[in-house]
């Protein structure tokens, strides 16, 4: 039982006593002293009293905002927003589609799944947003919900549970057709034909680094000079910032090397800082590759197939294992790799048992 005594102007004493051991500690107000009793009283008995109110006052507008300012503080001479990594720039346009979204005055404690469920649908049915939109984002509002609790330390249930995202289905599986055409040539020859005629003379190059390495768009135009060492015994690019906000060390093919190789004027040592491609934003990669690529000649071609295409290579042509292939794209999670591994399914037969393939040989002896 708790007790709480008034030893004098703004001094009171609570007391506590449980099992034979008490606790004490004074506050300045009864009100102060009146919410710990309540809280260790309530850890005792496994009953704790959680003050919900900050959790009621706040809106969801208002966490995002709080969000916001960590991931992308304010220029305290601009004012503008400077995002913390490439994944805190996209995080800032969810943030502020959820302020300014149906949800933004809701106090946090009042946003409920079978609500998100329902928003999900009309964006569905409407055309409004794709379900990977939908997924991102839930996803940086899932994160909101994981962030502004444990910074407050207020208990507040995520609405963003299993069952409230779209499936994405299969995912696209579009590849480089590698038959040749009536003037036997292959898709990805015709691509780089494509490509070298382009205003951007670095274009060719940034496809076959991708197809070689599997970078992402965002990768390949925050790459500078200093991190391809093209000269090192087994030549590799190390990439600082990501999707994923984990650096890695990617391998270079000869193909990758003479890539590079090609972006560089003759006799010319490039400075560490220069960046590989003459481009400011991602968003430049993408303008050159729809400017040069036609829709007509390349149906549904978008560069992002590059890193498709980049990884079921490494499925079809190379004997890694499936956590070496992961270090090198930069997925991390073995389930994201689910999708390529029957590119695979055609070698399992070597290690059957009365198989004739040297392979399996190999292994019953």
């Amino acid at each position: 039982m708790a007790t709480i005594e008034e030893r004098g102007p703004y001094q009171f004493r609570v007391k506590i006593r449980r099992k034979g051991v008490t606790q004490t500690k004074t506050f300045e107000t009864w009100a102060e002293a009146d919410r710990w009793a309540r809280i260790v009283e309530g850890k005792v008995v496994g009953d704790e009293f959680v003050d919900r109110r900050a959790a009621q006052q706040t809106t969801v507008s208002q966490a995002c905002a709080w969000m916001m300012d960590r991931v992308a503080p304010a220029d305290e001479e601009t004012g503008k927003r400077v995002p913390r990594s490439d994944h805190a720039k996209n995080q800032v346009s969810k943030l502020r589609y959820w302020m300014s979204s149906e949800f933004a005055d809701w106090a946090l404690v009042s946003l409920k799944p079978w609500e998100l469920i329902e928003w999900r649908e009309e964006l569905l049915d409407d055309g409004a947003a794709s379900p990977q939109t939908i997924v991102h984002r839930l996803n940086t509002l899932s994160l909101v919900y994981k962030e502004w609790p444990l910074a407050h330390k207020v208990p507040v249930d995520n609405p963003v549970i299993e069952g409230v995202r779209p499936s994405l289905g299969p995912g696209r599986n579009r590849r480089l057709n590698a038959e040749p055409d009536e003037h036997g040539k292959t898709e990805e020859q015709r691509l780089l034909d494509a490509c070298a005629k382009s205003s951007r003379p670095w274009l060719r190059a940034a496809v076959i680094i991708s197809i070689e390495t599997c970078m992402r768009q965002a990768e390949l135009a925050g790459l500078t000079w200093g991190r391809v060492h093209l000269d090192a015994k087994f030549p590799y690019a190390d990439l600082y910032r990501t999707k994923n906000n984990r650096p890695r060390r990617v391998p270079l093919s000869k193909r990758a090397v003479e890539a590079f190789r090609s972006l560089l004027p003759e006799g010319v040592t490039p400075m560490p800082m220069k960046p590989v491609f003459p481009v400011e934003t991602p968003r430049a990669i993408g303008h050159a590759w729809h400017d040069a690529v036609d829709e007509k000649a390349f149906p549904d071609l978008r560069w992002h197939d590059l890193r498709h295409e980049a990884i079921s290579r490494l499925f079809e042509h190379t004997d890694l294992r499936e956590h070496e292939i992961m270090a090198i794209s930069g997925h991390l999670g073995h389930d994201m790799l689910t999708r390529y591994t029957h590119l695979r399914a055609d070698r399992l037969g070597a290690r059957l048992p009365g198989s004739n393939l040297p392979e399996a040989q190999g292994t019953q002896s």
